[in-house]
């Protein structure tokens, strides 16, 4: 017996005309209308809220009904090729290797990959709790690093660091290194000043350039064991920007980078294998179109929409300013040290001896404290008491004369 659609219709307005009156509960209308009852309170919210015209969606997507053996060999192949990716990733390199293949769902590719034995079904998804978000872009910026096997191929581990905007999830700065350094840190962080503007603060773990490390519970910090660096902060709180620290060993905290970082976990080895990524230069270039992909192509479904579109929802609300052009940023993310000026006027830094050029008003900087700033891209330079100090090198500290004055022996090797 073969019913038709405004039959359907016509018995499903009884029924929630019932369910309105609290005539008939939704669990006792999925057994007479022989829906189940999550299927009939979907279709219910939808009644509510679009009408009885709209009940019953048709699919846009126009698909083929049958397939040729040669197409579903190809769809198969194309998919293990690629090491099994998600259904999502899968159909957007498909389509732009072959753009005129049948149009498919994401539902429909999946079935007939699991009906052809190529596709496994996964257990269910758990559900996380959710922290707070930031109202307007620009308020707080999360921040990670995490080291994966990323090329195929090589055995290396390199690190992936991230940074993404808190409301709008989008990813600000990415980049995948050898070593996490305060270096790296300050490439990214510079760069993200430098384009979108000054954020309010950044959400980070208690990485050590971010927060000082207690050993053994100990209340107090002691320098000299642990050496803390926390040239980072320092950088940012010149310009403004303030610093929290997440609660140790809870990663839901910072939820948004580490799923993150976990998507681009799973999707990068496949976009590495599609382009042939062979080393850490070619990969860091493909990141980057990934990046744009992310940002630009793939919805979230906490948000319902790319991050892209959010942010151009939300731009007029942005927390992003502009640093002033007086503002040298590249003095600012370079790495700050302190040295005792000797009785000589020279001060040792790095195994190289610096030879203080004198000041009419100044004859002698001894005793002094003096600041060294140098960077990747930055040559040294000094200051004392805010003043830049002219110096010329003079000598080498060899390893062998770095041991002997340990042990009273002078011994110099001259430039």
């Amino acid at each position: 017996m073969v019913f038709r659609l405004e039959d359907k219709l016509l018995k499903l307005a009884q029924v929630f005309s019932l369910v309105a009156n609290k005539s008939l509960t939704l669990k006792a209308a999925a057994q007479v209308s022989n829906y189940s009852y999550w299927h009939l309170t979907r279709l219910s919210k939808r009644y509510k809220q679009e009408g009885l015209k709209n009940l019953f969606r048709r699919n846009r997507m126009r698909r083929s009904s049958k397939l040729k053996e040669s197409d579903i060999a190809l769809l198969k192949n194309y998919y293990l090729k690629l090491a099994r990716p998600q259904i999502s990733l899968f159909l957007y390199f498909f389509y732009l290797d072959y753009p005129n293949f049948p149009k498919l769902s994401g539902a429909w590719m999946r079935k007939l990959l699991i009906k052809q034995g190529g596709y496994s079904v996964g257990n269910r998804k758990k559900t996380y709790r959710k922290r707070f978000e930031a109202p307007a872009p620009g308020l707080l910026v999360q921040g990670d690093s995490s080291p994966e096997q990323f090329i195929s191929g090589d055995e290396h581990y390199y690190q992936l660091l991230a940074f993404l905007d808190d409301c709008r999830r989008v990813c600000l700065a990415a980049k995948l290194v050898e070593k996490d350094t305060i270096d790296e840190h300050f490439e990214l962080l510079k760069g993200i000043v430098k384009r979108y503007g000054k954020f309010v603060a950044l959400y980070y773990d208690n990485d050590e350039k971010y927060s000082y490390i207690r050993h053994g519970n100990l209340r107090f910090f002691e320098y000299k064991k642990e050496k803390a660096d926390l040239q980072v902060v320092r950088a940012l709180s010149e310009i403004g920007i303030s610093v929290i620290n997440t609660k140790p060993f809870d990663p839901c905290g910072k939820g948004k980078i580490e799923r993150f970082i976990g998507t681009a976990k799973v999707q990068l080895p496949v976009w590495f294998r599609r382009y042939q990524v062979k080393t850490l230069a070619q990969a860091n270039r493909v990141l980057q179109w990934y990046i744009k992909y992310y940002n630009t192509q793939q919805r979230q479904r906490e948000i319902g929409m790319t991050p892209d579109a959010k942010f151009r929802a939300l731009k007029s609300e942005s927390k992003f300013t502009t640093v002033a052009e007086t503002v040298n940023l590249d003095k600012i993310f370079a790495y700050r040290e302190e040295r005792k000026v000797e009785r000589s006027n020279a001060l040792r830094f790095e195994g190289i001896e610096y030879q203080l050029q004198r000041n009419p008003l100044v004859y002698s900087y001894c005793g002094k404290t003096a600041e060294i700033r140098y960077g990747r891209d930055i040559p040294v330079t000094i200051f004392i008491d805010g003043e830049l100090v002219k110096y010329k090198k003079l000598l080498t500290m060899t390893k062998q004369r770095v041991n002997s004055e340990k042990v009273g022996v002078r011994k110099v090797a001259i430039l």
